[in-house]
């Protein structure tokens, strides 16, 4: 899977900064990645946005207002996942989200084909969400990614479904 093209959406305001440079290098290690956005409202994230800014992800911004909701960066990064899948190659998306919102969004990705890897943090994510990606990184047991390690975790923080993943 290391030519494969990946795009890295991440939902800022669920997962934060932590283990975000782990992951971008254990993403890397599967293909190329060739998206990076992460979505949130900036005016209230400076700190984080400059460090994703080394990591060269794109901070998207999104205004949040008393009646735009919470879920405003949730519904910009579907409309992008969904925007990349029809108009890019992209082979893998890597959705950094503990957020369960999203999955209806990896059930159409992979419905469509691609390789979905999800990535959040262990304690909030719901098991709807892990199973339905085709892999799901634990950010905060995953000793890969520079984080305290939890003693029982499978596979390094990662949960594999039987689901093969795309040939190169």
């Amino acid at each position: 899977m290391n030519d494969s093209n990946i795009a890295l959406l991440i939902d800022y305001e669920n997962v934060g900064i932590d283990s975000m440079q782990g992951l971008v290098e254990r993403l890397s290690g599967m293909g190329r990645i060739i998206v990076k956005r992460a979505y949130a409202d900036w005016s209230t994230q400076r700190k984080g946005q400059e460090r994703l800014i080394e990591l060269g992800v794109e901070a998207i911004h999104n205004y949040r207002t008393a009646r735009s909701g919470k879920n405003s960066c949730d519904i910009k990064l579907t409309i992008d996942a969904v925007e990349l899948l029809h108009s890019t190659q992209i082979d893998t998306f890597a959705l950094v989200s503990s957020d369960s919102d999203f999955v209806p969004l990896v059930n159409h990705l992979r419905g469509s084909g691609k390789y979905v890897v999800g990535a959040g943090r262990k304690a909030v994510t719901a098991t709807t969400m892990v199973k339905s990606c085709d892999q799901y990184i634990f950010l905060d047991t995953d000793p890969s990614l520079a984080r305290p390690t939890s003693g029982n975790q499978k596979r390094n923080g990662t949960h594999r479904t039987t689901r093969k993943e795309p040939a190169a």
